[in-house]
């Protein structure tokens, strides 16, 4: 077939394919990590000042690098009325005449035993005996000896803990809750079944809690604690930055290089850039890219450990990058070697109708691989009641969100071709030599082209893939995963040998989300392979079909004839067959 006027003018150009910083040179001065969280910064410094609340949830992905910064930004920020807290305990050993005793007396200084100076307390870790202090007593003297704990040494300070020590040891949240209730410390015996060996008196703590926790963590926390936000706070670290702005990019170029100098690292403008390419890969945004301090890190240090270079360059994250992809490639290499001896069919030249190349991410559990594969999906109609069956769904192979994108293909290819509620045919789908589970709706374009392949009897160019959401109403949506899905298809189309008419379709709004490979961005500036972003389901067939989908009231050749016309006439023909039968039976 030869490519339809349309689409020529539309495929993205090249230098479309990645994405580029608007700044040109690192800023002079250098940004730290607590500039770009503003939201959380407030959120601190409103909970540190306030009299009464005591308890903030703080949403923390990377929980041991973010504590430690949590911990210096506390210190810095946290007001102290007083330079000693606490009571000095005071023990009177037992005899054989007499109990042992136990009272208090204010703390004059840090001597006391149970006095401080309202210090910042980091345990991500502890139990019950770390955390509440201990009661002892000695074997053979019977001596009673008191231990202060986590909540102690933070008296007139901040402990911050995690949320994933307090959900594996849910008793300690109960007494932790207690005490941030009562501001007081109360002494309990370890064991259920034993008392104290004498009353211990309980004394007032002004102590102020951090908990930093995942979002499922934070979640599963307040669905055991029902009534948790109504004496807590909450705040959040936020995982990603905006970098639409010109200031923006600016900010967090100055924070790349604060850690590189921490790291005594230094890197130039291209290596900046590259970084944010491969940022963008990881986020699918070229606006929203991740400040993880421990991403960071790991990022600068793989690049210096493998190229052994002073100056990092965007040729050494590029080294880097591809030793990753050959280290983490042996899945991917497998699936795509089937692929190409044809074990997998998946064809990428010539026309067949009812039979479209879709895309799909491909996961595999307990490995951080992700790649793109093309995927078979076809179509076979005959005329009947008007079922669609989903073989996955039917063979329990595939999830709810697909089984609603197949849903929605067929209700909007029923509405856009204003087709009868009750379809006068039955058509079956599947997905070709899929045996795992699928799910998601990003082939829902892919369903609703093949569909009106199967029905107009139109065949389908097999050199182009397809991935898209549609709606009701035909408009298509974003989908995830676009960069792997591109250069899945282009991987397998490249060992092939391109031919310049292969490529693929994608919803314009993902156009944002493209941080593709070089090899992917060379082919398309020669012309080898093609990027289509389109809007709606009538560009995608007139591309596909060389036709309009609709009847746009202008003058039709039989080659040129809309879809929807030839949709209509099969359908009517099958009907007037019907009814030639009928008759003919009486008049036998």
């Amino acid at each position: 077939m030869t490519v339809s006027s349309f689409f020529p003018q539309q495929a993205l150009d090249w230098q479309a394919l990645q994405p580029d910083l608007a700044i040109t040179e690192f800023p002079p001065e250098t940004v730290d990590f607590w500039s770009l969280q503003p939201n959380a910064k407030q959120a601190l410094s409103v909970f540190l000042r306030h009299p009464s609340r005591f308890l903030l949830m703080l949403k923390a992905d990377d929980q041991a690098e973010y504590a430690s910064l949590l911990e210096s930004f506390t210190k810095l920020h946290h007001y102290r009325e007083q330079s000693v807290f606490g009571v000095s305990y005071v023990v009177e050993q037992g005899d054989a005449f007499s109990f042992p005793r136990v009272y208090t007396e204010v703390a004059h200084s840090l001597d006391d035993n149970f006095a401080t100076p309202g210090e910042v307390v980091n345990a991500l870790y502890c139990d019950q005996f770390q955390l509440f202090g201990s009661l002892r007593v000695h074997p053979s003297s019977h001596d009673i000896q008191l231990n202060p704990g986590l909540v102690h040494r933070a008296n007139g300070g901040v402990l911050i803990l995690s949320a994933a020590m307090l959900l594996s040891q849910f008793d300690l949240w109960l007494r932790l809750k207690q005490i941030l209730q009562t501001q007081t410390f109360d002494w309990y015996s370890a064991h259920p079944f034993k008392h104290l060996p004498c009353d211990v008196p309980s004394y007032k703590l002004n102590l102020k809690v951090i908990v930093l926790g995942s979002r499922t963590e934070l979640a599963t926390l307040g669905e055991l604690e029902e009534s948790l936000y109504s004496f807590a706070d909450y705040a959040e670290i936020e995982s990603y930055i905006s970098v639409a702005e010109v200031e923006s990019q600016k900010m967090w170029a100055g924070y790349v290089k604060k850690i590189a100098q921490t790291l005594n690292v230094e890197m130039n403008f291209s290596a900046l850039n590259k970084l944010y390419k491969l940022l963008v890969r990881e986020s699918e945004d070229r606006f929203l890219i991740n400040i993880s301090p421990l991403k960071l890190k790991e990022m600068l240090q793989d690049v210096v450990t493998l190229t052994g270079n002073s100056i990092l360059s965007a040729d050494d994250f590029e080294a880097v990058f591809q030793r990753k992809s050959i280290q983490h490639g042996f899945l991917k290499e497998q699936t795509y070697a089937d692929i190409l001896n044809e074990q997998v069919y998946v064809e990428t030249q010539g026309e067949i109708v009812g039979q479209i190349n879709g895309l799909s991410v491909i996961e595999y559990p307990g490995t951080p691989v992700s790649f793109g594969e093309p995927s078979r999906i076809s179509c076979i109609v005959q005329f009947g009641e008007g079922e669609v069956i989903d073989v996955e769904r039917k063979n329990e192979l595939a999830g709810n969100i697909h089984s609603k994108g197949m849903m929605i293909a067929q209700a909007c290819l029923s509405n856009i071709l204003d087709l009868p509620s009750q379809l006068p045919f039955s058509a079956s789908l599947v997905f070709e030599q899929s045996y795992g589970e699928i799910d998601g709706d990003s082939a829902s374009l892919a369903i609703f082209c093949v569909l009106v392949s199967a029905l107009s009897d139109l065949p389908l160019p097999q050199n182009i893939a397809i991935t898209g959401s549609i709606d009701q109403f035909g408009l298509v949506h974003s989908v995830g995963g676009v960069n792997d899905k591109i250069e899945g298809f282009f991987t397998i189309c490249q060992r092939r040998g391109l031919t310049g008419k292969q490529g693929v379709i994608i919803p314009m709004t993902t156009i944002q989300q493209l941080s593709l490979s070089d090899e992917v961005k060379s082919a398309v500036k020669n012309n080898e392979f093609f990027i289509y972003p389109v809007e709606d389901i009538y560009q995608a067939c007139e591309y596909l079909f060389e036709r309009d989908l609709l009847d746009e009231n202008k003058e039709y050749s039989e080659k040129t004839m809309p879809i929807s016309r030839l949709i209509q006439r099969r359908i009517e023909n099958r009907l007037d067959s019907e009814k030639k039968g009928f008759w003919d039976f009486f008049k036998s």
